[in-house]
C-alpha cells in the first residue's frame, strides 16, 4: 500500500523562508531534501525530536528544529483542515459581519468572553481518540498523531502552542462546542476567533451566559473574568446620546444603545484601547532600550515600524502562491476603521491616532520626559529631527510603507519581546 506522504505533498507545504530557518538548500538540493524526509517518514518509526521550549507573551511554546518533523506536521494539518473543514474564518471576514450585525436597529444583547489559557486547558481526550483511531485517516498520519499526543501534549488536557498542527486540532476539538453554543436559545450570531468569543443574542446575558459557561466547562475551559463584556442595545430609538462600546479583534466598536429606528444604527469603528496601549508600551520599551544601549538608527527604525505599514510574509505562505506577502501595519491592520450607516462608510476620524501622536511627541520632547535629554545630545541633532517627523496619523492616512529585511525586523522586535 503506497504511503500517504509523497514529494508532491511535501512540496505543497514548503514555506518561504524554510531554507534560512532550517538550514536546508531547497533551491539547489530540493529533491535530495525531500528524499531524506520521505526516507524518515516512510521507513523509520514515527518519532519527534525533543522540542525547544520557550516563553512568548507569558505562554509556554514549543518548536521543533527538525525540518522533517515540521513538514510532516504541516502535511497532516493541511489534510485534517480539509477533511474536517477546520479552517477558522479570517479576522477581516468576522469584522465585516460584526459591523453588518450591529447596523441592525433591532434590540441586541452582546456577550463577549475570553477563554482563559485556551490551548493549555482544552480537553483533548475525545479528539485524540477520534483522530488516532479513525480508519479514514491514513495509517502513517495516525502514527504521527499518536506520537504528537503522547510526546508533545500533556495527558488528557492541553495542546502545545507553537506546533502548527495544534491550531487545526483545537478547531476540530471545538466544532461540537461551537455548534452547541449556536443552538443556545436566543443566540443568532456567534463568533469565535481562537479564544475570543462574541455572541449576539435576542435574549439578555443572564439568560444566555449560564448555558454558555456550562458548555465551555464541559471541555475543560474557563472564562477570563477580567476580559468580559455584557452590553444591551435595547433603549428607545431616540436614545442616540447613549453610546455603548466594546472591543474585539483589535477594534473598538461604538454604537448608540437605542433600537427600533427605521434606519440602520450608526456604527463607529476605531482601534481598540488595548492595541493603542500596546503601541505605547512598545514605544516606551524602544526608548528605554535606546537609553541603555544607544544605536539611534535602530530606535528610528523601531518607531517607523510601529507608525507605518510594511509587507510581511503570509502565514503558511508557499512558493506556489500568487503572492507570498500580505500588507500589515498601522493602516492595514485596522483598515475597517470608520463610521458606518448601513452600506455607507465615512472616513475614520482617527482621534486615537492623534492622541497617540501627542503621547509619542511627549516622549521625545516633553519637558518632563526622561528620554528628552538623551535625544537632545549634539551627536544626535541630525537624526533627532527625523524622529519628530514620524506620525502615526500620517502613517495611517497616507498608508506610508517602510521596507526592512527579515533580519532587521528581528532586531526591531527584540526590545518588545514578551512585552
Amino acid at each position: 500500500m503506497p504511503s500517504y506522504f509523497s514529494e508532491k505533498k511535501l512540496a505543497s507545504v514548503v514555506r518561504v523562508g524554510d531554507s534560512r530557518r532550517f538550514k536546508v538548500d531547497l533551491k539547489s538540493n530540493r529533491s535530495a531534501v525531500f528524499d531524506q524526509v520521505l526516507k524518515e517518514v516512510n521507513i523509520e518509526p514515527a518519532t519527534f525530536e525533543e522540542p525547544f521550549r520557550t516563553i512568548i507573551n507569558k505562554r509556554p511554546c514549543l518548536s521543533l528544529k527538525s525540518y522533517s518533523n515540521n513538514l510532516v506536521l504541516r502535511v497532516i494539518a493541511k489534510y485534517l483542515g480539509r477533511k474536517f473543514r477546520a479552517h477558522p474564518r479570517t479576522r477581516d471576514s468576522l469584522v465585516k459581519e460584526i459591523i453588518e450585525t450591529l447596523s441592525d436597529a433591532t434590540p441586541i444583547y452582546i456577550i463577549r468572553r475570553d477563554i482563559k489559557s485556551f490551548y493549555e486547558s482544552l480537553s483533548v481526550d475525545e479528539v485524540r481518540n477520534s483522530l488516532s483511531y479513525s480508519a479514514e485517516i491514513p495509517a502513517r498520519a495516525r502514527s504521527y498523531l499518536d506520537v504528537y499526543f503522547r510526546f508533545l501534549c500533556t495527558p488528557r488536557r492541553g495542546l502545545p502552542r507553537g506546533i502548527g498542527v495544534s491550531a487545526v486540532i483545537a478547531e476540530i476539538a471545538m466544532q461540537r462546542t461551537d455548534q452547541r453554543i449556536k443552538e443556545i436559545p436566543g443566540v443568532y450570531k456567534y463568533f469565535r476567533y481562537s479564544d475570543d468569543i462574541l455572541i449576539f443574542s435576542y435574549r439578555k446575558a443572564e439568560d444566555v451566559v449560564p448555558k454558555l459557561k456550562e458548555i465551555i466547562n464541559e471541555v475543560g475551559l474557563r472564562f477570563n473574568k477580567k476580559k468580559s463584556d455584557d452590553i444591551s442595545l435595547d433603549l428607545p430609538h431616540k436614545a442616540t446620546d447613549v453610546i455603548k462600546n466594546f472591543e474585539y479583534l483589535g477594534y473598538k466598536f461604538s454604537v448608540p444603545a437605542g433600537c427600533g429606528a427605521k434606519s440602520p444604527r450608526m456604527v463607529t469603528v476605531g482601534i481598540s484601547d488595548r492595541k493603542i496601549n500596546k503601541i505605547k508600551s512598545r514605544l516606551i520599551c524602544s526608548f528605554k532600550y535606546f537609553t541603555r544601549h544607544g544605536n539611534y538608527a535602530l530606535l528610528e527604525d523601531r518607531v517607523r515600524f510601529l507608525a507605518s505599514n510594511y509587507y510581511a510574509r503570509r502565514a503558511g505562505a508557499t512558493s506556489v502562491k500568487t503572492s507570498i506577502y500580505v500588507r500589515s501595519g498601522i493602516y492595514y491592520n485596522y483598515r475597517f476603521c470608520g463610521r458606518y450607516k448601513g452600506s455607507d462608510k465615512s472616513p475614520h476620524l482617527c482621534s486615537e491616532l492623534k492622541a497617540l501622536d501627542a503621547f509619542y511627541h511627549f516622549l521625545i520632547r516633553g519637558k518632563t520626559s526622561k528620554f528628552r535629554e538623551h535625544l537632545e545630545q549634539p551627536s544626535f541633532a541630525a537624526v533627532s529631527h527625523r524622529l519628530k517627523d514620524i506620525s502615526f496619523l500620517k502613517g495611517y492616512e497616507h498608508r506610508m510603507t517602510v521596507r526592512f529585511s527579515p533580519e532587521r525586523i528581528r532586531e526591531i522586535k527584540e526590545a518588545w519581546r514578551n512585552g
